[in-house]
């Protein structure tokens, strides 16, 4: 050992063997390794502890003279206040590790099982997909390996801004889904996180104006749809593209329908899979009922895979909307099948359908004390809508000469009254069928 050596770097440089203490920082000092390579030790009691705290920097000269006093005076600040400084390092490599991606991970999986939400709701496979969506285009690329108490406001405001100059409605997505996951993270519900700053708490400020859509087909833009369905697509495309027309139901709940969920002319579609978690009963008609046959356990089955088919569907919706320019002899407007919903329903008042039906017949839930306190199910009003809605999308397909190949009954066949209407929305029987 050389005790007497000079702390000074010529000194650590002439040393050979053994350990040197730095006289002016306590607990400091170089220790010579194999082959002559000098290493920086920290060794001193925990105040008010038990045991020694004993740390390693690194290899001299990488680390000089000065880095190392630095780095000990530090850890003796932590060490005579009783303060043991590898927690603080640990703990200090842990927010490190804490990545965006590595946050979203969880928040993620809180959201699947419902401790993402005040409401302690477990969010629908479809809401996850969307979140996942918007997280791996466009937070992922930018903050995915970030820490995320890194994340700034600013940062925040630079994504959403960029994908407003390209996608405003998708940057309005954007900047309400950072809204929602980091209020988690910095909430209790997101603990494990434990983000103590909201930097999206004012994202909501950066609103990019919507124009909401409006688009709905009229009365001889149906004649050209039905024409166009009925025209060279499948079955399935033939069936579907009808169905949902006269039942004004959202994609995800008509291609992933299955056959259990239709009972003697009921189609109940589970609140699982509605938007709003309320089940929706559908009293089909004739027609809708004979379009919903199937010996599949899916009413759209996939062709080549055991499941419902969801693919194909906008693909042919773009083949019937250029068959229906070329009837009309211009350009269409571009629709998608939610447009087909809002048809039904612009419709219904001309058809003499009261708002309260209507509503009940898009599975709209009822708002403020009404919601509460007004409980009436509108099912004889439903059914008797759904059929009349029925017959005039029928006028149009026999107006069209449609109406064989989209297999309009010939005859309207009303369904006995004993099966018009046996469910309630929630998809319990009413109490009128338990006492027939």
């Amino acid at each position: 050992m050389s005790g007497k050596t000079a702390f000074t770097p010529s000194g650590l440089d002439s040393l050979r063997g053994g350990t040197l203490s730095d006289p002016l920082t306590p607990g400091l000092s170089i220790e010579v390794l194999a082959r002559g390579k000098k290493k920086w030790r920290y060794e001193r009691r925990l105040v008010g502890g038990d045991g020694k705290v004993k740390m390693s920097l690194g290899l001299y000269p990488a680390h000089g003279i000065a880095a190392a006093r630095e780095w000990a005076r530090a850890l003796n600040d932590l060490v005579e206040v009783g303060v043991d400084p590898r927690e603080v390092q640990r703990a200090a490599e842990e927010r490190a590790s804490m990545t965006v991606a590595k946050a979203h991970g969880l928040y993620i999986e809180a959201a699947r099982e419902g401790r993402a939400s005040r409401a302690k709701r477990k969010n629908k496979p479809r809401t996850i997909s969307d979140k996942l969506k918007i997280y791996h285009t466009d937070i992922e690329p930018k903050l995915g390996k970030t820490s995320i108490y890194a994340v700034t406001e600013r940062d925040l405001i630079k994504l959403v801004q960029a994908k407003g100059r390209t996608a405003k409605v998708r940057a309005n997505r954007l900047a309400a889904e950072l809204g929602v996951f980091f209020g988690w993270a910095s909430s209790l519900r997101g603990l494990e996180v434990g983000l103590e700053d909201n930097p999206a708490r004012r994202l909501a400020d950066l609103r990019f104006p919507e124009a909401p859509r409006k688009r709905k087909l009229s009365l001889e833009e149906i004649g050209w749809y039905l024409r166009a369905v009925a025209d060279e697509e499948d079955r399935d495309f033939r069936r579907g593209f009808v169905l949902f027309l006269l039942t004004a139901v959202r994609f995800s709940e008509l291609t992933k329908a299955r056959r259990v969920e239709v009972e003697r002319g009921i189609w109940t579609i589970p609140s699982k899979r509605s938007k709003n978690s309320s089940a929706h009963a559908i009293a089909l008609g004739p027609w809708a009922a004979a379009l919903m046959m199937t010996n599949s356990e899916w009413i759209f089955p996939a062709p080549r895979v055991d499941g419902p088919r969801t693919q194909g569907w906008y693909e042919a919706r773009d083949r019937i909307l250029k068959r229906m320019a070329d009837y009309a002899g211009h350009p269409i407007e571009h629709f998608v099948p939610h447009d087909l919903r809002r048809t039904m329903r612009s419709n219904t008042r001309r058809l003499k359908i009261d708002f309260e039906t209507a509503e009940a017949m898009l599975n709209h839930l009822k708002s403020g004390m009404e919601r509460i306190y007004d409980g009436y199910e509108h099912e004889e009003e439903m059914a008797a809508s759904f059929l009349r809605w029925e017959e005039e999308v029928g006028r149009l397909a026999r107006a069209e000469g449609v109406a064989e190949r989209l297999e309009l009954p010939a005859v309207r066949i009303d369904p006995p009254r004993s099966t018009r209407m046996r469910y309630r929305r929630d998809g319990k029987r009413s109490q009128r069928d338990r006492l027939a």
